[in-house]
């Protein structure tokens, strides 16, 4: 059995971060106790009317109106429209204020990530970063190869042989593309050899980078840890002192590094991995805030007004309502419960979100979690990986009995929606392969029972891999997708050249399709798998370019009239994608009645961008690139951009 009840244990992007399952029981609670971050007061609100510029209020989903002028009073919307009828409407209700000019720039509602994981991110802050993305650009790096990995790893090792070299973020589907004897295009293999011949090609050979610190490197998509033979000896000799039955199965250190080559796989793999780390090296609590504030600062950096926490565990709440004792937020959390493997009778009472309890922190629903990462090769297909897989359909994370590779629906998964659906509670189910998306659409229309899934807003997480059909079964049964557009701007080349050649083109996240059949969509980062920035997810939604693809120097394409595009058909034109991270998004996350436009009555979170994203004279394949001026939360400037 699976660490959630009934499945293979495998671990999913930034969905379910192996390490702080790992380590989460070793939090000291009383550290963190106290009263719940909802009952902190909304930082102070100023009494402004803003006009001078564009100004989009996205009342009811509507993306072509603008208007004149924006009156804010004591955190919420007073009035948009005209400047005399903002005016009138303050005077009316007896507000001074004074009038703001935007100076040619543009206002539009927060933007809302519907789908990040806020402590599980910060949780590895003092761990190297060994990925392709550079977060503040949110660009793929110039360079991003086995060298490149190397003169990281080299740039600061540590003076003594015990201290463990840690990264995250590594990335082999980011990795240059491997042409096997029969031409079959691979992804880079990491392993250790501590044989290894400096005169030979030693690239993946982790112990020909170094051989005598313990080197463990996460991959980005959570599913593998990566380890060198001193690592990987490491392991062996703490799990002998765990559970000397390990022995019966690996004699000697040597057998388990013949067995393993250094690499460790699912929830099971990972967490003996992460187990033998010196826990004040793993988990980094005493600057947990430190990092946690570092993230919400970014965040508003990307003009982002709410974020929903898409996995809270009992311990992860209890640091976040903790943060916000000290720390007043300067955005909206939202929260799914996780409830992988968890006993739905003790579950709270549903209680639907009200404007008071989303002040600070609400939860909204809980979530389930069905298969893996298709980068990672472990979302769960119906046909198999085109390179080479460890699970050659990737795996699936409810199965019954040993039938690892299911073709039919398990018991066990349509037992488990069935139960979850009975607490009331919304769900966010993540299911990424096809495979994975059918046998959750089946699972739901049975949990459902003829009833729409719209009441409640039930959604599907990434989402990844569509047809006609299932697009149809989503529509039929009022289930919304949410989709991590990443998988087509930084591994669409990857996914189309290696991973699953045609059907990335047939397949790969549908936007276009799901709107025209009514669905209403989001985009989301996942972060830490791609970065928080919704301007960047509405241009990769808008664009579908490949960013990818390597000139013959090896270096990524930088120059967007080069990349190729994914699927045309599916891009979303510059209205969709803004709804897509604005009203429909909040609309998911349950918070539409207050936030995600600017209605009269909602609070006043906003964002004033420097550039216009729906301006077609604007290029589309550079809306990452518009300057966040200002972010405000409730009436009160949460962030100011000095440059701007």
């Amino acid at each position: 059995m699976g660490s959630h009840g009934q499945g293979q244990g495998c671990t999913h992007c930034g969905c379910e971060n192996p390490i702080w399952n790992t380590l989460r029981h070793n939090v000291d609670l009383k550290a963190f106790a106290g009263k719940v971050a909802g009952l902190l007061p909304e930082p102070g609100s100023e009494s402004l009317i803003f006009t001078g510029g564009t100004i989009y209020p996205l009342i009811n989903g509507n993306m072509d109106e603008q208007v004149e002028a924006l009156g804010i009073h004591g955190g919420d919307v007073v009035a948009s429209g005209t400047l005399d009828h903002v005016q009138e409407r303050m005077k009316a209700k007896g507000i001074k204020y004074k009038i703001q000019s935007l100076e040619k720039r543009t206002l539009l509602p927060g933007l809302v990530e519907p789908h990040a994981h806020i402590v599980q991110s910060c949780v590895m802050s003092n761990w190297r970063d060994l990925g392709p993305i550079d977060d503040f650009t949110q660009q793929l790096r110039p360079l991003y190869n086995w060298d490149y990995l190397v003169r990281l790893i080299k740039d600061d090792l540590p003076k003594d042989n015990k201290t463990w070299i840690l990264g995250h973020m590594v990335d082999p589907a980011l990795m240059p593309l491997i042409v096997d004897k029969n031409g079959q295009k691979q992804l880079t293999r990491f392993y250790c050899d501590a044989s290894f011949d400096p005169a030979q090609d030693n690239i993946g050979n982790l112990d020909s980078i170094v051989s005598k610190s313990p080197l463990l490197m996460m991959s980005a998509s959570m599913h593998t840890v990566y380890l060198n033979t001193a690592a990987t000896n490491a392991v062996y000799d703490h799990q002998c002192k765990k559970a000397p039955d390990f022995k019966k199965q690996y004699p000697t250190a040597q057998a388990f590094v013949n067995a393993t080559q250094g690499v460790l796989q699912e929830e099971t793999g990972v967490m003996l991995a992460i187990s033998a780390i010196p826990l004040i090296q793993a988990l980094d609590v005493v600057n947990i805030f430190k990092y946690m504030k570092t993230y919400f600062d970014n965040a508003s950096s990307r003009g982002i007004t709410l974020l929903y926490d898409a996995m809270v565990d009992p311990v992860s709440k209890v640091i976040l309502e903790a943060y916000g004792l000290t720390h007043p937020r300067n955005l909206r959390v939202g929260y799914a419960a996780a409830c992988n493997g968890v006993d739905f009778s003790k579950i709270e009472k549903y209680k639907p979100v009200t404007k008071e309890a989303a002040r600070l922190f609400y939860q909204g629903s809980v979530k389930l979690i069905s298969d893996g990462s298709n980068q990672g090769l472990t979302g769960y297909q119906s046909r198999k990986y085109c390179c080479d897989a460890t699970s050659p359909y990737g795996n699936f994370n409810f199965v019954d009995a040993d039938d690892k590779e299911p073709k039919t629906l398990p018991d066990t998964y349509g037992k488990t929606l069935k139960e979850a659906v009975k607490t009331g509670w919304p769900l966010m189910i993540h299911a990424n392969g096809d495979r994975a998306i059918a046998f959750t659409l089946q699972a739901y229309k049975e949990a459902l029972n003829g009833q729409s899934g719209l009441e409640k807003r039930h959604r599907i997480e990434h989402c990844s891999m569509l047809s006609n059909d299932t697009l149809d079964q989503m529509k039929d049964l009022g289930i919304s997708p949410s989709f991590l557009i990443g998988h087509v701007g930084y591994w669409g080349y990857a996914f189309e050249q290696a991973i699953f050649e045609e059907r990335a083109s047939e397949m790969l996240d549908l936007c276009q399709d799901a709107l025209d059949r009514g669905l209403r969509i989001s985009l989301h980062s996942d972060c830490t798998v791609t970065p928080l920035g919704p301007l960047r997810s509405m241009e990769q939604a808008v664009t579908r370019k490949m960013e990818g693809i390597r000139d013959k120097n090896g270096t990524f394409v930088k120059d967007a009239a080069r990349q190729p595009v994914l699927n045309e058909g599916q891009c979303l034109t510059r209205q969709q994608a803004l709804k897509a991270i604005t009203y429909d998004a909040a609309w998911q996350c349950h918070a539409d009645a207050f936030t995600g436009s600017l209605q009269d009555g909602h609070f006043a979170d906003f964002v004033i961008l420097k550039d216009n994203p729906l301006d077609e004279k604007y290029p589309a394949s550079e809306i990452r690139k518009i300057v966040v001026c200002e972010t405000w939360k409730g009436g009160h400037k949460v962030y100011d951009n000095p440059d701007a």
